[in-house]
């Protein structure tokens, strides 16, 4: 399937500039930035490895869309070969060594210029040739004094001879050049023998470029996409990833020369990111193809078990690489436009559960089967408790942690088990089996968990409202007064306090909630029997009570800068809205929250009596 070996560089090189080797339709145009590319052939003339490259046999399960490197002819015949990895140092050493003009490449500010390279012989044959291969621009003249002082004149071929500076592109095949230098330098005058120097510059650097080899991994015809694919995800080290959506790409411009998959992508990106709410701003083109690969699979699998016979298998729903990989364009047309809607929809839903923006989505990859549910269900999502089904569904992804790792399993499951159960089948087995322990709550200190996201906007959903308006807090609001999660018990104050509150306490989610930017710098670093009368004030007749409560914060609790006790009543409620969202009851985290807070020395071994919470996180 495939195999490994040196190849010549020169020959490498011969079957780029005739087409044989040309770029699959995913890889960008690209040269390495004048830095690198001197480097590159500094380590050719001294010998060093410059990396291995990979190429794929081409006619067969693969179809890509080929194009020649740069500078090549782009009316080129078919390539026997498509180079999957190498390809700036192809193109950059194509371009140095072999095309007849100037490379166009970029210095380290990333502004393009053109730059013609060579070798300094005399640099070259001393014992330290680090500065050895130079460059010089369009013009072939290095200047100072803004321009007003030439000092490098490679303009002609003579003043080349002179400065014993042989253009890159001659090395390869320097014979025409070396007439001309020795010619040069006879005529000259005695004093120099070119011909014996260029013989000395031919063993110690010529001979290092036309016989150097590059170990070259060759994957055959037969290689299947899926092994294509994951053999170049674990071997490229730069450049463009070969990824399922890259592939695809190249596979379905075979299938029609004028479709371009990125293109199509990124109309239907821009319009799938400016829908309001902002939560579809991290979807990429591969989460795209899942959708429409569980699509197709499902549909298969359909039709399949309509016709299956005693004992036969059917195909399974899916979405991974293979499933993406066996799509061809028809696939993608038809579903496009579907799985399109199907994440706007999914937005739209995300939305109504009071998540706002990309940044606070629990977890991108549930939007993979949230979008494909919408697809499949549609109009079978809107009444009541259809929507209810989908909403307990969500919760418990979120807070069961199901999306975090390998997940394609997951959403071939979700898409068959949801669907049958809003249909009036069976819990999917994600609802029943999802669980939430007291003891997250404890742990949920940063943005970086999908259930303290999760958290945040389920406050929002069940009421919590702004600490100056008392109006719940909308997306409007949300974007208006920039919403954020914030300490209830500032930082600085549960430092200092004594004893002093540790950060793994005073960061959990349990002492956090949706509070504005204004309130916030209010709040600053006082405790809150010092800002709440602020607040109080400006909030008036408002009673501030109300928005406290509407936080499952324990007014006078917060009064009596009563750390412990308000931590174990809100880690209570919290555990509760939990609980409610998934369908289950989660029980008491009363005895989990105190142990933590003795644990830390904040809280004497006696607890005030506190009520139970009902479902609702209120006081029975």
């Amino acid at each position: 399937m495939f195999g490994t070996g040196p190849v010549l560089l020169n020959s490498l090189l011969n079957q780029v500039g005739n087409g044989g080797i040309q770029l699959p339709d995913f890889q960008r145009g690209w040269v390495w930035d004048d830095d690198r590319i001197k480097g590159l052939l500094t380590s050719i003339s001294r010998g060093f490895p410059i990396g291995a490259v990979m190429t794929l046999e081409a006619g067969g399960e693969i179809r890509l869309k080929a194009r020649p490197i740069e500078g090549v002819d782009e009316n080129a015949a078919s390539p026997s070969t498509f180079l999957l990895d190498g390809q700036q140092r192809l193109t950059s050493l194509y371009q140095s060594l072999r095309h007849p003009g100037p490379v166009d490449t970029h210095d380290n500010r990333n502004k393009r210029i053109k730059r013609w390279y060579y070798v300094d012989m005399k640099a070259a044959t001393d014992a330290d040739p680090e500065d050895a291969v130079i460059s010089v621009p369009e013009n072939r003249m290095t200047t100072r004094d803004f321009g007003r002082e030439v000092t490098l004149n490679l303009s002609t071929r003579e003043s080349e001879y002179k400065e014993h500076k042989i253009p890159t592109e001659q090395l390869m095949n320097p014979m025409k050049w070396m007439m001309g230098y020795v010619t040069y330098w006879n005529e000259a005058g005695p004093d120099f023998d070119a011909m014996e120097f260029f013989s000395s510059f031919n063993d110690a650097v010529v001979a290092r470029f036309t016989e150097y080899q590059l170990p070259v991994i060759s994957l055959g015809k037969q290689t299947p996409k899926e092994a294509v694919c994951a053999v170049f995800e674990k071997v490229n080290t730069g450049g463009v990833v070969l990824n399922v959506f890259e592939l695809a790409t190249a596979s379905f411009a075979a299938d029609a020369e004028h479709f371009s998959l990125r293109d199509d992508w990124g109309e239907r990106k821009e319009r799938l990111y400016n829908r309001p709410g902002g939560v579809l701003q991290g979807l990429d083109g591969n989460q795209f193809l899942q959708v429409v690969a569980l699509l197709k699979t499902q549909e298969d699998r359909r039709a399949a078990i309509s016709q299956v016979k005693t004992g036969q298998q059917v195909p399974a729903i899916g979405c991974r690489r293979r499933d993406i990989l066996n799509l061809n364009l028809n696939d993608y047309q038809r579903w496009a436009d579907r799985v399109e809607q199907g994440f706007a929809d999914a937005g739209e839903f995300l939305v109504s559960q009071y998540v706002y923006g990309s940044r606070n989505v629990p977890y991108g990859t549930q939007l993979v089967p949230l979008a494909a549910l919408f697809v499949e269900l549609g109009e079978e999502l809107r009444p009541f408790n259809a929507k209810a089904k989908l909403e307990q569904w969500y919760w418990s992804g979120v807070f069961g942690e199901a999306y975090g790792g390998t997940v394609e399993t997951q959403f071939a499951l979700d898409l068959e088990e949801v669907s049958r159960w809003v249909r009036g089948g069976p819990r999917p087995r994600l609802v029943d089996e999802a669980g939430f322990a007291a003891e997250r709550l404890l742990s949920l200190r940063t943005r970086n968990s999908a259930a303290y996201k999760g958290l945040y906007a389920l406050q929002m959903k069940n009421g919590a409202a702004d600490w100056r308006t008392n109006e719940q807090l909308l997306f409007m609001t949300f974007a208006d007064r920039y919403i954020d999660i914030h300490h209830v018990f500032p930082k600085a104050w549960c430092e200092r306090s004594s004893p002093r509150i540790p950060p793994r306490l005073y960061n959990s989610v349990i002492n956090k909630t949706p509070i504005d930017a204004e309130t916030n710098r209010r709040i600053g670093g006082r405790a809150p029997s010092g800002y709440l009368p602020r607040l109080e004030r400006d909030l008036s007749p408002v009673s501030l009570d109300d928005v406290l409560k509407s936080h499952w914060l324990e007014p006078l609790l917060l009064h009596a800068d009563d750390f412990a006790q308000s931590f174990v009543a809100r880690g209570e409620k919290m555990l509760a809205l939990i609980g409610q969202a998934m369908g289950r009851d989660l029980g008491s985290g009363q005895e989990v929250f105190r142990n933590a807070l003795q644990d830390a020395g904040v809280a004497d071994d006696e607890f005030d009596e506190e009520p139970e919470y009902n479902e609702l996180g209120e006081a029975a």
